[in-house]
């Protein structure tokens, strides 16, 4: 008797599990979702101000000044922070701290998980004359139930 046994890894960040090989690790750890995942973990670890340093120097979100919402969240190429707002000339610490509800923002969307695609339900409808050409075997049995009086038997 042969016995297979498949050694595997498994990755904290992206919560799952691959094979146990130089070439398979090397894929898992260039992949985009195990870095955006790692990206997620040490950045919920960031100081506030030093995320509104780095938010401050891209260029604005559109769909986040036109929706006050962006699904991307902190994988968001743009920024989040309003655009009246200069953080030249704003000392940040005091902006977090006369702005709290900015930097609780910002936590719930670090602790949000990334955004999964949307999944496709395929809808099927039945023909329109299907339920009266249906075999009796097929068809719903009638309000009183079926009469069995009549049946005989088998043999």
């Amino acid at each position: 008797m042969l016995i297979i046994i498949f050694i595997t890894d498994y990755c904290d960040y992206c919560d799952r599990s691959f094979p146990d090989n130089p070439e398979a690790r090397r894929k898992h750890l260039e992949g985009a979702q195990h870095q955006l995942s790692v990206k997620h973990h040490y950045d919920a670890y960031k100081d506030p101000v030093e995320l509104l340093l780095e938010n401050a120097r891209k260029p604005p979100c559109r769909r986040f000044l036109e929706t006050g919402f962006c699904p991307f969240g902190l994988s968001c190429r743009y920024s989040h922070v309003p655009p009246h707002i200069d953080m030249s000339t704003i000392d940040p610490h005091l902006y977090l701290s006369q702005n709290q509800h900015l930097l609780n923002k910002q936590l719930n969307e670090l602790n949000r998980p990334p955004p999964r695609p949307p999944v496709k339900v395929t809808r099927y409808k039945l023909p329109p004359g299907l339920p009266k050409d249906l075999p009796p075997s097929l068809r719903l049995p009638p309000p009183g139930g079926y009469d069995y009086s009549n049946v005989t038997e088998w043999g």
